[in-house]
């Protein structure tokens, strides 16, 4: 039993990838405008940026640092679930990732259960999986301080919910007169820099302009990069027993 449940912790080191940046938390789109906003809304706009609603789904194809490669599909459920399932490799083939609201779980075929998982785990490219199933500013972290930068863009301070964030605190920089997100600087609660993330190729999707690209730079490994990018994005809603940690050995 112990043997098993090593191997199974290894799978989970492998192939609990970054796919999911976009998939939880996602609230209806908010007037593009962030002046004068209070923080609570800011922060809820910056969100709504990623997101075409509460219930949707899309694909996502990762590269992480060594240069292998994954394709996944992500359905979204009342803002605060989400179901991962892999399509490629074929070695990865079957297994899913389970996220509702703080708790989750991954499937490996083969196995005779979900595994409950930490969102704080961390996994390739360094990062931890709460981070990449979810990074949801205004679930998981509250804004502190709005500072205008000289040339009109937005640096928002973000500070993690103790037993919620995976990180201390966050630097997200937005534009100036919308909330769309161009950077994130994440902090350890030793103040050390982790990583940083960069939202690009904005592209019209599903009535708004949304970033189609993550890359994430990992500072504690060499500054390697880690690049997701997203695609066929479409409102749709799933019934709820898809998002039961019991359910992710039928779904296969």
């Amino acid at each position: 039993m112990k043997n098993s449940r090593k191997h199974l912790r290894a799978h989970i080191a492998n192939f609990v990838s970054v796919f999911l940046v976009f998939a939880l938390g996602f609230v209806a789109a908010l007037p593009e405008s962030v002046q004068a906003q209070p923080h609570d809304t800011l922060l809820a706009a910056v969100d709504a940026v990623r997101a075409p609603g509460p219930n949707f789904g899309f694909e996502i194809d990762v590269t992480v640092p060594d240069g292998n490669k994954f394709s996944m599909n992500v359905l979204v459920k009342d803002q605060s679930k989400s179901l991962v399932r892999y399509v490629k490799p074929v070695t990865a083939e079957g297994r899913a990732l389970l996220f509702v609201e703080r708790n989750m779980w991954v499937y490996v075929p083969g196995t005779q259960r979900s595994l409950r998982i930490s969102p704080q785990q961390q996994v390739l490219g360094g990062l931890a999986s709460a981070d990449i199933a979810r990074v949801v500013f205004s679930l998981d972290y509250t804004l502190d301080k709005v500072i205008v930068q000289p040339d009109g863009r937005r640096l928002l301070t973000l500070t993690g919910v103790e037993g919620a964030a995976s990180y201390a605190r966050i630097d997200l920089l937005i534009e100036g007169k919308t909330p769309n997100p161009l950077s994130a600087v994440f902090y350890s609660a030793s103040e050390r820099k982790v990583k940083t993330a960069y939202f690009e190729a904005y592209s019209e999707v599903l009535g708004r302009q949304r970033p189609t690209v993550f890359r994430v730079v990992n500072h504690i490994d060499g500054d390697r990069e880690t690049l997701m990018r997203y695609s066929n994005f479409v409102l749709k809603t799933t019934p709820d027993g898809w998002f039961q940690p019991a359910q992710l050995k039928r779904l296969q």
